[in-house]
């Protein structure tokens, strides 16, 4: 699967997605860790991706997203 369509497919099958840094329980940045601590905090189930372990992910989610930096929140409207 091309990374482009593995993006696509992440943010369409998640109500709420993070891409961020490590994870919740191990953010490797600190923006990272507050985005992560804020979505906790709300009580709302959210999925992650670690783009440090997804090179491809890292490299063109930004231009996709027309948003240079991590993390980034997805979520679908309600």
């Amino acid at each position: 699967m091309e990374t482009l369509d593995k993006i696509k497919q992440q943010i369409e099958q998640n109500a709420i997605l993070l891409y961020m840094k490590g994870s919740p329980k191990l953010p490797s940045c600190g923006f990272s860790s507050q985005a992560a601590q804020a979505l906790m905090a709300c009580g709302e189930k959210f999925a992650y991706v670690d783009i440090l372990q997804n090179p491809d992910i890292r490299a063109e989610l930004p231009a996709y997203a027309q948003w240079p930096t991590f993390p980034q929140l997805w979520s679908k409207a309600s």
